[in-house]
């Protein structure tokens, strides 16, 4: 029996006035949403992995909101000791993508091994200008796997090339006793995989509201759904108050 449990560690919780559409694109406009900044703890053959490391209170500051709806929950460090783990002892860094808010903890687990895709770094080394949540500066010094595609990371961990979002962007799936559960590599939260029916059209899924491509940010979203037992929307509020999935 797989016995796999995926720990969210979240970071900082969010809300944003009359900003819903922002992941939701071009629907629920001037409703408010709630989300936060996470990573993702698992292990799997021996590793401890994972997967992105989150955001902060002063990067969210920093980016124009108002203090009153940023609210500071753990570092990075208290998060992994929850499991009796240090940042030290981390075996490998899954980064979905290179936007600030998923790599702010990455200078404090120097030892592990980062898996990127290679998509994504050439485009976070000169991004263009209307991307302004890039800084590959952040990521000196780090040992960086290049990858291309979907790679198997350990046995029960896989990583699926997700574009659209960003150029680079990767989903992580992991089986799990409870069927295959996927931590999305886009921006998201669930109301982007349970809404959209209700949509014009009928589309399968709403894609983020932040998205390099949006035809191929739909299609990643589309093969996530098509994959996953367990979807993991990788910003939704929810998991701020969930200990373990499954």
């Amino acid at each position: 029996m797989i016995d796999i449990s995926i720990r969210p560690i979240p970071f900082v919780k969010l809300l944003g006035r009359g900003e819903k559409a922002k992941f939701t694109h071009l629907t629920n406009f001037g409703e408010d949403v709630e989300f936060g900044y996470f990573a993702w703890y698992l292990e799997d053959d021996g590793k401890k992995i994972l997967v992105d490391a989150g955001g902060t209170a002063e990067m969210a500051l920093g980016f124009g909101r108002p203090p009153e709806t940023v609210r500071h929950i753990q570092t990075l460090s208290e998060g992994l000791a929850r499991f009796g783990v240090t940042p030290a002892e981390i075996d490998i860094v899954i980064l979905t993508h290179l936007h600030l808010d998923h790599v702010a903890y990455v200078q404090e687990v120097k030892h592990a091994r980062f898996i990127v895709q290679a998509a994504e770094v050439e485009f976070a080394r000169n991004p263009h200008p209307t991307d302004r949540f890039y800084d590959f500066r952040v990521l000196e010094g780090l040992d960086l796997e290049i990858v291309q595609g979907d790679v198997q990371v350990t046995p029960h961990v896989r990583l699926i090339l997700t574009p659209g979002h960003t150029v680079g962007g990767q989903s992580v799936a992991v089986d799990t006793a409870a069927g295959k559960a996927v931590i999305t590599g886009f921006c998201c939260i669930h109301d982007n995989f349970d809404q959209a029916a209700r949509l014009r059209g009928k589309p399968r899924v709403i894609v983020p509201g932040i998205h390099h491509d949006v035809i191929a940010a739909y299609d990643s979203m589309v093969r996530v759904k098509d994959m996953a037992d367990i979807i993991i929307a990788n910003h939704d509020a929810r998991y701020v108050d969930i200990a373990r999935i499954p």
